[in-house]
């Protein structure tokens, strides 16, 4: 039996522009071998020009075609900026999330100093028949709850043939507030996006003042999905190891919140064979992105094999700031997105800030199970 391994087999640039600033990509294999991902550009992070772009590849990330928007929000009646996610469908379709959010405070970011509360949201989904060469118009999304800031937190998962879920976690509103808690939730939509009339609580720990932030999902291959969440603790300023949870039930409900050994943030994890998982995150105990494979057995992580992506060198923050929103605008990389291919390969996509802008980068990985 050969020993578990991660293995670089090779990387590069997807996008760069020293005019444009780009961040939090998502990366789909289409039925056709192409690549195609999606990323956040604008002059900044929190500029009122950022809007969702793609791009694809037929060589398997070597070369990228010139970035579309696939929504202008800016033929809305208010001011807004948008971040997107992708997702294949299993009928061969693709779906965007987007996360709108509304600017129409003249000069202000997307989080309010004095209190780190966030602008309005309103998700909306698109979806493209032509491996994402047109996209529909937007399909509003009226939440299950009477919120109206929200967190983008990943992809539309495609739990069943009809059951997507929606991801997300609840942020407080400009003023501050938050009477329903910093938590992770998914919106359930039964007709394929059409109406999403329930949400579910994924992981709730703000009674001790912890959030959840940035939950992925990944299907296991014992038929359950695993959750995965970065754990930031208001009380004492810092993040906590990585927390998940599983659902035995495709998203209809969520068990309790273990501790993973991860020191990390926004971790994505990626299912592979012999309930084997690959989580692509940003360490806190050590610098740089790293990727991590486990192996699930009942609800025990049993880690296998570590290797450092990019940044080996490198902060995570570009300060130190009592509010913690300020400080992640500073932040230097992160949202990874992977994908597992027909060959077997791990692509993996990720913002980084190198020679003072925002990028987005590939690397091509090889795991070995046991």
């Amino acid at each position: 039996m050969s020993s578990p391994s991660i293995s670089v087999e090779s990387g590069g640039i997807l996008f760069q522009d020293a005019a444009c600033q780009a961040y939090f990509p998502s990366i789909v294999e289409l039925s056709n071998g192409e690549l195609l991902a999606s990323f956040d550009l604008g002059t900044d992070m929190e500029h009122v020009d950022v809007r969702t772009y793609i791009t694809r590849s037929g060589d398997g990330g070597r070369t990228w075609s010139e970035p579309d928007m696939i929504f202008d929000s800016s033929t809305l009646p208010y001011s807004a900026s948008t971040l997107g996610r992708i997702s294949p469908l299993h009928d061969g379709g693709t779906v965007a999330l987007l996360n709108v959010c509304n600017r129409a405070r003249a000069g202000a970011g997307l989080a309010n100093p004095e209190n780190e509360g966030y602008v309005e949201t309103q998700f909306a989904t698109l979806q493209s028949r032509d491996e994402g060469r047109a996209w529909s118009a937007p399909c509003w999304v009226t939440p299950p709850i009477l919120w109206n800031t929200f967190e983008i937190c990943s992809p539309i998962i495609e739990a069943t043939q009809d059951r997507w879920l929606l991801p997300a976690s609840l942020w407080r509103n400009w003023d501050g507030e938050c009477p329903f808690g910093m938590k992770a939730v998914v919106f359930v939509s039964e007709d394929r996006g059409a109406t999403w009339p329930r949400c579910v609580e994924v992981m709730d720990l703000w009674s001790q003042h912890i959030t959840a932030w940035e939950q992925k999902h990944t299907h296991l291959s014992d038929g359950r999905w695993l959750v995965v969440c970065w754990a930031y603790d208001y009380a004492q300023r810092k993040s906590l190891p990585t927390r998940y949870t599983f659902s035995h039930d495709h998203g209809a409900s969520y068990g309790a919140s273990l501790e993973a050994p991860l020191a990390g943030e926004t971790c994505t994890p990626l299912g592979l064979p012999g309930n084997h998982v690959l989580c692509i995150y940003r360490r806190v105990d050590e610098r740089g992105l790293w990727a991590h494979l486990a192996r699930f057995e009942g609800e025990r992580w049993l880690p296998l094999a570590d290797e450092p992506l990019w940044g080996a060198r490198r902060a995570a923050y570009g300060r130190e700031s009592a509010s913690k929103t300020e400080q992640m605008a500073t932040l230097q990389f992160g949202y990874p997105q992977s994908v597992r291919m027909r060959d077997g390969g791990i692509f993996v996509v990720f913002w980084c800030v190198e020679d003072g802008g925002a990028r987005i980068r590939w690397v091509r990985l090889r795991c070995e199970l046991p």
